[in-house]
Order: structure tokens, then sequence, then C-alpha cells
């Protein structure tokens, strides 16, 4: 099984798990990581490298982050850059967190995916996951179907 790890500002991480046990089920291997106003930063890294040795299973760990640059991401990239070399090549980090990433996440933990497919998978989520309504796409299709 694929550890999960979610770092967010505020309590996102906390809000994106729990739609996802109420969607999907149990949550299994999955933490999260809050960073409140005044927290030390540095401490949010102690936690990280803490959570990666708590979900890894020897299948590799996903974190997934809420901005690129920000202090999650930073501090995961650190949390990595400490952590043994065969366990730092099978960590990874996503930026941009949301709901449809981690259900494809878990899906891709019940199906037994390898890290690398489940990645794949959770970043063509990420593109599909994000519409606008109304599109000019659509608008055109629905120009078509009037002239019928």
């Amino acid at each position: 099984m694929i550890g999960i790890i979610i770092a967010t500002h505020g309590k996102m991480s906390d809000g994106i798990k729990d739609a996802a046990e109420l969607i999907i089920g149990g949550t299994d291997k999955i933490e999260t990581l809050n960073l409140f106003h005044g927290d030390d930063v540095s401490e949010l890294g102690n936690q990280l490298t803490d959570a990666i040795n708590k979900v890894d299973e020897g299948n590799g760990t996903i974190i997934f982050a809420d901005l690129f640059g920000a202090s999650p991401y930073n501090q995961s990239m650190l949390a990595i850059n400490n952590l043994p070399a065969d366990k730092k090549d099978n960590v990874y980090v996503i930026t941009g967190v949301n709901l449809p990433m981690i259900l494809v996440a878990l899906t891709q933990n019940m199906v037994g995916a390898s890290i690398e497919d489940a990645v794949a998978a959770i970043l063509e989520e990420a593109g599909n996951s994000m519409v606008v309504w109304p599109s000019k796409d659509n608008d055109d299709e629905d120009d078509d179907e009037e002239d019928f």
C-alpha cells in the first residue's frame, strides 16, 4: 500500500481527508498535517519525516501539498532530502492537492497500483477534474444542436 500524506495551510488537509472518507470509506495509511499562523515551520518538517516513516510500508509515499513553493511543499522537500537514499527515491510530492486527486490515490491503493502508476493516474485526474462552465466549446456544441 502506498502511503499518503496531505500537508496544507490551515485545516484544508483534514477537510479533504474527511470528504474522502465520506465518499470512499476508510482511508488507511493517510496522514494529515496542518500549518497554522505562528507555527514553527521546521517542526512541520519533523512531522513530515515522522509521517513518512509512519505511512511507508515499502511501496512508497505520496505527499500532497497545497501550494508549490510554500512551506508545506518546502518542508516536504527538506524531509525527503534527509531520508536514506533507498527511501528517498520512492517519495513523491504533488502540489495543488484537491479532493479528486486524493480519491484517485485511494483507489489506486485499492487496486494495488505501483507508485509510478498511481502518480501518473493522479496527475491525469488533476487535469481532468478542472472544468469551466459555460465554456466556449460547449456553447459551440449547443449552437450546432439548435440548428437541427
